[in-house]
């Protein structure tokens, strides 16, 4: 995964299953990494365009499927 790549949530969250979004970057919080993703159909809780997300929850959308 990289900036820029289209993203899909893998499973619900809070239901949100099969999202799609704009990953954005990994951000690291003491030993933890996340995933940032500015998602297209909602907001992140806080309202900022941009949430954070565990990285095993997505998956990159590959246009050849």
């Amino acid at each position: 995964m990289k900036p820029g790549d289209l993203v899909k949530r893998k499973k619900a969250e809070s239901g949100h299953k099969g999202d799609l979004g704009l990953f954005v970057g990994f951000r690291k919080s003491g030993n933890y990494e996340y995933a940032e993703v500015m998602w297209f159909e909602h907001s992140a809780p806080n309202g900022d365009r941009v949430s954070s997300c565990q990285i095993s929850l997505l998956e990159v959308v590959n246009e050849n499927r």
